[in-house]
């Protein structure tokens, strides 16, 4: 477990150890959450949002396609 601070814009610094072994960088897509007493910080694999969003126009436009 590593500690961080919260900054004075609410900011937090993710340790570089974490952000190497997850390899999170500069413009990276972190989803958060609360549960009870804890902040959930997960990476977001941006490659899947922009399938997602391609399937929905295709869905949309009527063009449809297999999906794996």
């Amino acid at each position: 477990m590593e500690l961080t601070r919260i900054g004075t814009k609410g900011q937090i610094v993710i340790p570089q150890r974490i952000r190497k072994e997850l390899e999170i960088n500069a413009g990276s897509v972190l989803a958060v959450e609360t549960m009870k007493d804890l902040v959930i910080i997960k990476k977001i694999d941006t490659d899947l949002i922009r399938q997602f969003k391609e399937g929905l126009d295709d869905l949309k436009s009527g063009r449809l396609r297999r999906v794996a």
